[in-house]
């Protein structure tokens, strides 16, 4: 069992009325806090660096100025940016490693400085062998305060977003050529060629803080919605704490722990 099937358990929802589709994820008690920040921070850290870079810190800089390292070049000091990036790690997470979608990129690590907000979708996941294959274009928001209108923002953001869809397939082909990761390299290719030989899915993410979440941006979102879209929204209390400690558990507890295949991101 992973530690994000660990970590996060469904909570029961009653499901609105039309195209929107609602489940909610909960912290369990599974893991004690000691154990999931330091698996969180190592998840953290992994989204900027991929485990061969680390390795290189390590041996260049030696452990002790590590953190000072991430601090200064990877990990966004902006808050604003940093909650965004974490729901986005936890969106990576969550279709890797619960729900088993091939999440072939993990697009933090090619900001080219930290505060930068990398274009294009948060996260794609697909499901190549299926016919014909399909495409999840999540669309992340990370709020630590409640905003009612927080679902028919982010509605808007996904139309958005899938008008440029090829632009992020073909940011991945990139990025998978240059891994030489061949099977993710033809498989996206194929999308590209063939638009009408692919399904795109309409998925929604909201991190939000358990404490301050309300369903009325549910009820507001499901009346917006004309097409057949998912929404999990993972509650976590006390976010905008939390998500400052898991960053501080990645500082000071990152480090190489093997090297990174092909199956692993593409899981």
């Amino acid at each position: 069992m992973s530690m994000f099937s660990k970590w996060l358990e469904q909570q029961s929802v009653e499901q609105p009325e039309g195209e929107l589709h609602y489940e909610a994820l909960v912290e369990s008690d599974r893991l004690d806090d000691e154990e999931l920040m330091d698996q969180l921070g190592h998840d953290v850290a992994r989204n900027y660096l991929n485990p061969n870079e680390l390795a290189l810190v390590f041996d260049d800089l030696g452990s002790s100025e590590v953190a000072d390292y991430l601090r200064a070049n990877k990990f966004p000091a902006d808050i604003k940016v940093r909650h965004g990036d974490f729901g986005e790690i936890v969106t990576a997470g969550l279709y890797r490693r619960i729900r088993r979608w091939c999440v072939p990129i993990l697009k933090l690590r090619y900001k080219q400085t930290p505060n930068q907000a990398v274009q294009g979708t948060d996260v794609l996941a697909f499901r190549f062998r299926q016919t014909p294959p399909v495409i999840a274009v999540p669309e992340v928001k990370t709020r630590a305060t409640r905003k009612r209108a927080l679902g028919t923002e982010a509605y808007n953001s996904l139309e958005k977003v899938l008008g440029r869809l090829d632009e992020s397939l073909h940011f991945a082909l990139v990025r998978c050529a240059e891994r030489n990761h061949q099977f993710l390299v033809r498989h996206l290719a194929a999308l590209l060629r063939q638009p009408q030989e692919r399904v795109v899915e309409r998925h929604m993410v909201f991190v939000h803080d358990a404490v301050v979440w309300n369903d009325d941006v549910v009820a507001l979102l499901a009346e917006a919605v004309t097409q057949r879209t998912e929404l999990t929204v993972v509650k976590i209390s006390g976010l905008q704490d939390f998500v400052a400690r898991v960053y501080q558990a990645a500082e000071t507890g990152a480090g190489p722990r093997g090297t990174e295949t092909s199956k692993d991101t593409a899981a």
